[in-house]
């Protein structure tokens, strides 16, 4: 297939996104323009020119996260939240995304905006849902919590939050994300479990996106997790695929970030065919295009070329609609 018949095949199908992170999905452009509308300080030693995207492999996981120095300081104006959304939504929009489940932080958000946790997600659900109307896109939003001591107290105030706006169909699920090095509270995958019991909302977990593969296990049997972000460890160990593919839990694979981060070297191959293989269940995600400068079209093609075949992303859409936490009606 030529390429441009490939690149054309792909942009005419229908996609859903399930791992997208909010900051990470707005242009390069658009963020300068924050920056400089709100006077940002910048970080000594970040380059504007260069150190928002990120296009070639990097050295490690921090090295590629660069551009959240920056990214986490944004919006701190309301204005510029709506601004930041129709960005992200203008880039789903080309990729002929149909709908999206978009991670982000309300706790960051809350404190950029200084206002109170509540009113910070309440800001976001507004943004977002005013975004997604405009350029005809499904939204859900699930809500991230970083790894660490304050793991805990961090998901307690996004669910008080959660339940003071009278608990959002717009939020669909949680999110645990960070270095996987670090340790977190022994009971925090209960109050995750009791979560989804209680309020039906989704869980994904950040695991074996750098060489852990025993946080895919934990993220599975601990968790409860519907879906894993990443996962690419998985592929080493045939107990942990099998286990995949027995409870049905789907890896959210990003082509594109799992070469950046080195999640995944030049000399290794990408273990979605394996994850083929093995009956594990997985969607295609861009994670951060704004950081990437590529869209889902493009982590589309490069799943191509890491070996699937076109008729395979073809039956993506209808794959990313089972293992979505939005509510699809029969």
């Amino acid at each position: 297939m030529e390429t441009s018949e490939r690149s054309g095949r792909i942009a005419r199908i229908r996609k859903g996104e399930l791992h997208v992170h909010l900051n990470g999905l707005v242009s390069a452009s658009a963020v300068r323009s924050v920056l400089e509308d709100e006077t940002t300080e910048i970080p000594a030693g970040f380059d504007l020119g260069g150190d928002l995207a990120r296009l070639k492999p990097c050295s490690s996981l921090s090295s590629y996260l660069k551009p959240w120095q920056v990214l986490r300081k944004i919006p701190t104006r309301l204005e510029n939240l709506r601004r930041m959304c129709d960005d992200a939504f203008q880039t789903l929009s080309r990729s002929n995304v149909d709908f999206v489940e978009l991670r982000s932080s309300v706790l960051y958000l809350a404190g950029l905006q200084d206002c109170a946790v509540p009113e910070a997600l309440q800001r976001l659900i507004e943004a977002t849902s005013s975004s997604a109307e405009k350029f005809g896109i499904t939204r859900g939003l699930v809500l991230t919590v970083t790894r660490g001591d304050y793991s805990m107290v961090h998901l307690d105030t996004l669910l008080r939050a959660f339940r003071a706006l009278s608990c959002p169909v717009d939020v669909v699920g949680i999110d645990l994300a960070g270095d996987e090095e670090t340790s977190i509270p022994e009971e925090l995958p209960d109050l995750f479990r009791a979560a989804k019991e209680k309020y039906g909302l989704g869980i994904t977990i950040h695991a074996g996106e750098t060489g852990r593969p025993e946080n895919i296990l934990t993220a599975v049997r601990s968790f409860g997790a519907n879906r894993i972000g990443h996962g690419t460890a998985a592929a080493s160990h045939p107990e942990i695929m099998e286990e995949l593919s027995q409870r049905d839990v789907c890896v959210e694979v990003c082509p594109i970030s799992n070469r950046l981060t080195g999640a995944i070297k030049s000399t290794e191959t990408h273990p979605m065919r394996g994850f083929l293989r093995s009956g594990v269940p997985f969607v295609i995600c861009s994670d951060n295009p704004g950081i990437h400068e590529r869209g889902l079209n493009d982590d589309y093609d490069t799943a191509l070329s890491e070996g699937v075949e076109v008729t395979f992303l073809e039956s993506q859409f209808e794959v990313a609609k089972k293992y979505s936490f939005l509510d699809f009606a029969p």
